[in-house]
């Protein structure tokens, strides 16, 4: 099983409190993990955990992470906007 850590590059987080994405901006690959299990995303860490182990870049990896994580992000932020009015 893969237990290295992959680094993400990213610019300083924007201030703006309205931005739902901004929790998952310049994380590293465990970071998203942690983000993603909180999301109640466990399965979905499964996999990510076995397509580093068999072999998938870990480029293409991060790249559907960081989409799974901002899309879970979303759909929380829109079920709690919805149920606020």
């Amino acid at each position: 099983m893969w237990g290295g850590t992959l680094a993400v590059m990213a610019g300083p987080s924007p201030s703006d409190p309205d931005d739902v994405l901004a929790p998952a901006r310049g994380l590293s690959l465990d970071g998203l993990l942690a983000l993603l299990a909180q999301l109640d995303g466990a399965e979905e860490c499964a996999v990510v955990r076995g397509a580093l182990a068999a072999g998938v870049p870990s480029v293409v990896v991060l790249d559907e992470l960081q989409r799974e994580v901002e899309r879970r992000l979303v759909r929380t932020r829109q079920f709690y906007d919805e149920n606020e009015w």
